[in-house]
């Protein structure tokens, strides 16, 4: 989606921040994932500085244009493009985009179309097209800067070049309209057709007087299933798996300790994202399965309970990508805190990966 902020001057040229390199025009996938973000959240950024724009330019204009009905009015003679236009720049003058340069795009920084005529740069164009990574970016991107030459040539070149700033401006909020909605569309598209895996790994250290263990808690991998909906920009991915605990080392009052045996719970997981971020959630239920322990002199065996329900949150707002590693320390999870009120400490990390499968992976 061509990035196309009108510049008011002789040539009034489209500015084009990079989109994302077209490889043989073949059709974007989870493997653009990236670029696609980048190019939304530029689109975003534009929709709403021109949104921005369009408001406050048309405050300005209004009351001149009533004044000029009055002759005798102070601001009659007040060169409204002029007043409006350096209000333009004003607003521009604090926007950056996101993502200046857009990953993977090797194509113009701008498409001109020259002050008083609907002609666009057809060799910008080509090379808008050939520069975009994959074949619908390319073809998001030409058609922001086609729809601008359409709208020119049905007004006619005279008109459509002495419209007021905020008319101007009015219309790029409608072309950045369509072009979130395409993206978001073709975000949708790339994530749906790839696979959603989650595994996880916990390794917590308890220790209190007379007490050092060592735990393993492996989950998954787990594939996560559910498409997007046309009709919102939120989704959601569940799946099923199960996590196995187990005891790694072992000391109590001082005797170094063995152990055999698992723990299995069943583990449900939820994640929901709106392409961009991600946050998962968990719940999950014993299920049978006991961990024995031999020490010097004695053993034991868990006891523990069946079908006992906990849940909570793995991690929130989170960037999708095709793989993600999150860690955290295991002292600031719920079950570290319950523990230290009973005078043990609980140290170590929890790490959690997300992997997207791209098709042909």
């Amino acid at each position: 989606m061509l990035k196309r902020l009108i510049a008011m001057s002789s040539l009034l040229a489209a500015i084009v921040p990079v989109p994302a390199a077209l490889a043989d025009g073949a059709a974007c996938s989870c493997r653009h994932l990236e670029s696609i973000q980048q190019e939304l959240r530029n689109a975003e950024a534009l929709l709403k500085i021109q949104q921005k724009i369009r408001d406050q330019l048309e405050t300005i204009e209004a009351p001149l244009i009533e004044a000029k009905k009055t002759p005798t009015h102070p601001d009659s003679d007040v060169n409204i493009y002029d007043r409006s236009i350096r209000e333009r720049t004003r607003i521009l003058a604090g926007f950056t985009l996101p993502h200046p340069q857009v990953k993977g795009y090797t194509g113009p920084s701008n498409v001109k179309m020259p002050f008083g005529t609907c002609e666009q740069s057809a060799s910008d164009l080509e090379a808008l097209k050939s520069g975009s990574q994959c074949k619908e970016l390319a073809d998001i991107n030409l058609a922001h800067e086609n729809a601008h030459g359409a709208e020119c040539r049905a007004a006619g070149a005279s008109e459509y070049w002495k419209r007021l700033p905020s008319k101007m401006a009015a219309e790029e909020v409608v072309r950045y309209t369509e072009q979130v909605a395409a993206l978001r569309a073709l975000l949708k598209k790339v994530l749906d057709e790839g696979e959603m895996t989650v595994e996880a790994r916990l390794e917590p250290r308890i220790q209190g007087p007379q007490f050092d263990v060592t735990y393993l808690y492996q989950t998954g991998p787990i594939e996560l299933k559910g498409k997007s909906s046309p009709g919102s920009d939120q989704w959601t991915l569940d799946g099923k798996g199960v996590q196995v605990g187990r005891i790694g080392k072992m000391r109590l009052a001082g005797m170094t300790c063995t152990s055999s045996g698992q723990l299995n719970t069943k583990v449900n997981l939820t994640l929901e994202t709106d392409g961009l971020t991600m946050a998962l959630k968990g719940k999950t239920t014993s299920a049978p399965g006991d961990v024995k322990v031999q020490c010097r002199g004695g053993h034991g065996m868990s006891m523990r309970p069946q079908g006992e329900l906990s849940g909570g949150s793995y991690f929130a707002d989170q960037e999708v990508r095709t793989e993600s590693t999150m860690s955290r320390d295991v002292k600031s999870m719920d079950f570290a805190k319950v523990l230290a009120q009973g005078g043990l400490s609980a140290s170590g990390t929890e790490t959690v990966k997300v992997k997207l499968i791209c098709p042909g992976d």
